[in-house]
C-alpha cells in the first residue's frame, strides 16, 4: 500500500509537472504570438490603424492626393522641422500616411536645437515649428507652419501634395496675368491657389513688355474694365495662333471690341445682356442673376461639378455662343450651361428689373465655354468665363470653393497638365448654407407648415386621450 501510495504521488508529481510545462509552453506561445501581432501591426500605414471621426476628415487622404502621391517615381524626402516634443499629432498622422502611399517618400523629424544649420539650407527665415520641408533631387520647397494650419483650416494636405507634385515636376508652366486695362486683381487666395498647384504667375504689361514672353504657357485676361488696343489685340492673337493658351474671363457690362474681335476668330462670341435664370432650381433663392449653372458631365474639367452635391456659382454672367461656320479645325465645348427657361436681359444696366420683355433674348445660354484647336505642331486651348463675380473670394465662399476648384482645372487643362491638386483645405468653421429657391420653399413648408402641424396633432392626441381616461 506505500509503494503505490508513493508511486501515485510521483504519478500525481509527474502530471502537474506536464501541466505545468504544457501552461509555460502556451503561455510562451500567446506571448510571441502577440509579440508578433504588434510587430505586424507596426508596418501597417496609418489609413489601415486609425479610423478617422473627424467632421471634416482631418486623417483622411484624397483620392486626388493618392493618386497623384502614388504615382511618384522619385525618391522624397520629407522633413518635419519641430523641437522635440512640439511635434502637431494631425501633421505627424499625415506625414505618416503619405508615407505608406509610396515608399519612395521618406520621413525625417529635424530638432533645429539639435540641427541648428539645418533649415540655412532651405530658407533664410528662421522657421516655426512644424513647417515642412520637401525635397527631391530636382528642387526643394518649404511649406511654413502657418500655411499648413489656420484659424479657420487645416491645409496640409493641399500644399504637401502640391509641393511633392513641385518637386517632382520636369518643367513648370508659367502663367502671365495681363495688366493695364483695369483686370481685376487676383485674391490672395486664388494665388495661393495657383501657386500650390506649381504654376508660377507672372504679370505682363504691353507698355513695359511689348510683346509676350517666350516662357509664357497661358496669358490670362481676367474681368478688363477697358478695351485692348489694336496692336495688343494683334500681339495676343498671333500668339494664339502659334499654339497659344488663354484663360478669359469677361464681364457683361464691359465694352471690349477688339478683345470680342479675337474670341470671334476662334468661334465664339458674346451674347449682348445679362442672363437672368427662370428654373428655380438653377439660381440662389431671390436672385435669378447669381445662376447655379448645369455643368458638362462629360468633359474632364466639369464632370465632378455635374452633379447637385457640387453646385458651381455664376452671378452677374453674359452668355457666349458658338459661330456658325467658323474653320473646321477648331473643337467649341460649353461647359457651363444654363436651362431653356433662362434669358439675356438687354435693358438690365439701364432699368435693372427681372421682368422680361420682348426684347429680351431667351436661352438655353452657355455661360462657359472652351475651344481646342490642333494644326500642324500647335495646340491653341482657350477657356471664356462670361461672369466676373466667378472668381470672386465672396462668390467661392458661398459654395464652398467648388468655383476655385473648377478654375484650377480650367488652368490644368489650359497649360495641359494632366493631375492638380484639389485646394479645398480641412475646414474647422461653419460653412455657409446656401439653398435654390425650391429648395427655399420646401423648407419653408416643412418648418412653418409640416412640423407645427405634426406637433400640434400629436398635442391634441394626448390631450383627448387623457380627457378619456
Amino acid at each position: 500500500m506505500l509503494y503505490r501510495s508513493v508511486g501515485g504521488k510521483e504519478e500525481m508529481e509527474m502530471k502537474k509537472t506536464k501541466k505545468g510545462g504544457y501552461g509555460i509552453l502556451v503561455c510562451a506561445l500567446f506571448t510571441a504570438l502577440v509579440i508578433g501581432i504588434n510587430l505586424f501591426v507596426s508596418t501597417l500605414p496609418s489609413d489601415k490603424l486609425k479610423i478617422d471621426t473627424t467632421s471634416m476628415r482631418l486623417h483622411t487622404l484624397s483620392d486626388n492626393t493618392k493618386e497623384i502621391v502614388q504615382d511618384v517615381s522619385d525618391d522624397i524626402d520629407v522633413y518635419l522641422v519641430c523641437q522635440a516634443g512640439k511635434e502637431d499629432a494631425t501633421i505627424k498622422d499625415m506625414l505618416s500616411r503619405y508615407a505608406g502611399l509610396n515608399e519612395k517618400i521618406h520621413v525625417s523629424y529635424i530638432d533645429p536645437a539639435v540641427y541648428p544649420d539645418f533649415v540655412k539650407q532651405y530658407s533664410a527665415e528662421t522657421l516655426d515649428d512644424n513647417s515642412i520641408v520637401v525635397e527631391s533631387s530636382k528642387r526643394s520647397q518649404v511649406i511654413t507652419y502657418d500655411k499648413i494650419s489656420t484659424y479657420t483650416a487645416f491645409n496640409g494636405e493641399d500644399y504637401l501634395t502640391s509641393a511633392i507634385q513641385y518637386v517632382t515636376s520636369d518643367t513648370l508652366p508659367v502663367v502671365y496675368t495681363l495688366d493695364g486695362h483695369g483686370e481685376a486683381a487676383l485674391s490672395d487666395s486664388l494665388k495661393s491657389s495657383l501657386l500650390i498647384n506649381g504654376l508660377q504667375i507672372n504679370t505682363l504689361n504691353f507698355l513695359t513688355t511689348p510683346q509676350i514672353p517666350s516662357d509664357a504657357n497661358a496669358i490670362f485676361i481676367n474681368a478688363p474694365t477697358s478695351d485692348l488696343s489694336q496692336d495688343e489685340a494683334k500681339l495676343i492673337l498671333d500668339y494664339l495662333d502659334k499654339g497659344g493658351k488663354l484663360m478669359l474671363v469677361t464681364s457683361y457690362s464691359a465694352s471690349t471690341p477688339n478683345l470680342d474681335a479675337i474670341m470671334e476668330s476662334y468661334g465664339v462670341s458674346r451674347v449682348k445682356g445679362l442672363v437672368l435664370e427662370a428654373s428655380e432650381n438653377n439660381y440662389v433663392s431671390g436672385y435669378p442673376n447669381y445662376i447655379i449653372p448645369i455643368a458638362n458631365q462629360y468633359n474632364e474639367i466639369t464632370k465632378s461639378f455635374y452633379s447637385g452635391t457640387s453646385m458651381l456659382l455664376m452671378p452677374m454672367a453674359h452668355a457666349i455662343e458658338e459661330n456658325s461656320g467658323h474653320r473646321d479645325t477648331l473643337t467649341v465645348t460649353k461647359l457651363l450651361n444654363t436651362t431653356d427657361k433662362a434669358y439675356s436681359k438687354t435693358t438690365f444696366a439701364q432699368s435693372p428689373s427681372y421682368d422680361k420683355n420682348a426684347d429680351d433674348i431667351s436661352g438655353p445660354f452657355s455661360l462657359a465655354v472652351s475651344v481646342d484647336e490642333k494644326f500642324d505642331t500647335y495646340d491653341t486651348r482657350i477657356i471664356w468665363l462670361g461672369s466676373d463675380y466667378f472668381l470672386k473670394d465672396d462668390t467661392d465662399k458661398m459654395i464652398g470653393g467648388t468655383n476655385s476648384d473648377f478654375f484650377i482645372k480650367a488652368m490644368n487643362w489650359i497649360c495641359d497638365r494632366e493631375s492638380s491638386v484639389n485646394v479645398t483645405g480641412k475646414s474647422t468653421t461653419v460653412g455657409t448654407l446656401s439653398m435654390t429657391t425650391s429648395q427655399g420653399r420646401m423648407w419653408k413648408i416643412i418648418l412653418i407648415g409640416v412640423i407645427p402641424s405634426a406637433i400640434t396633432v400629436f398635442g391634441v392626441i394626448i390631450w383627448l386621450r387623457r380627457r378619456n381616461r
